[in-house]
């Protein structure tokens, strides 16, 4: 079974002020790098989309298989549909939606999503506390259905999988509902406002220097009032 994870980070990002793939998350990594990471120790090919700020994405991940989404900026189901596309191009047989504002996930977690997408279901995504989180998990039918689906109406990532017969898993992981999309929730959880991850070539004396910083606050004290798009 081949699993592909499809990032989303296509969109302009006004409110952080930079495009949300290129911010630093931990360690000197990219929310982008962060993410590929996890679901890379997950088992997961990986697909970063883009639209917004292309040629600087692709400059700062030159690791990461990054596909541009030419309709970007007609809401984020174009984006699913140049992912799905993408991801069928690589044999997949599971397909895992991620915005790429939600960093903080585990790949322990991904794992057991994974193992819950039985024959019979379309889509699996996990819950935190009740609250519906994110990747959304989708079997081969099911991701067919949403590159078919015409890009009118609700364009979000919920409206796109509106319809499919999604299964909730409750999780342990914050992580999969801390949602860090605003300049307020980047500097409650990292204590200061939003910045650029540093070149590739900097990232492990970036490391280094940031070592003794703060940690980021608790994910579950975070998780509070700013999960959801």
């Amino acid at each position: 079974m081949k699993a592909v994870a499809i990032i989303l980070a296509a969109g302009e990002s006004k409110r952080m002020g930079y495009p949300k793939a290129l911010i630093e998350h931990e360690g000197g990594k990219s929310f982008l790098q962060s993410l590929a990471s996890t679901f890379g120790k997950a088992g997961c090919s990986v697909i970063g989309i883009i639209g917004k700020e292309a040629d600087a994405v692709r400059e700062q991940h030159p690791a990461v298989h990054l596909v541009e989404s030419e309709r970007w900026q007609d809401g984020q189901l174009a984006s699913v549909k140049a992912g799905v596309e993408a991801a069928f191009e690589e044999g997949a047989d599971v397909l895992l939606i991620h915005p790429v504002d939600m960093p903080a996930l585990r790949a322990s977690t991904l794992k057991s999503l994974m193992k819950g997408l039985g024959d019979s279901l379309e889509a699996v995504r996990p819950e935190f506390e009740g609250a519906p989180g994110y990747p959304i998990i989708l079997s081969r039918a099911a991701a067919e259905r949403l590159r078919d689906k015409e890009v009118s109406g609700d364009t979000s990532l919920e409206g796109a999988v509106r319809g499919l017969q999604v299964r909730r898993v409750a999780v342990k992981d914050p992580g999969v509902v801390v949602n860090i999309n605003t300049p307020e929730t980047y500097e409650r959880l990292f204590g200061s406002a939003p910045r650029l991850a540093p070149p590739p070539k900097r990232r492990g004396k970036k490391a280094e220097s940031t070592a003794g910083s703060p940690a980021p606050a608790s994910l579950e004290a975070a998780s509070e009032g700013i999960s959801g798009k």
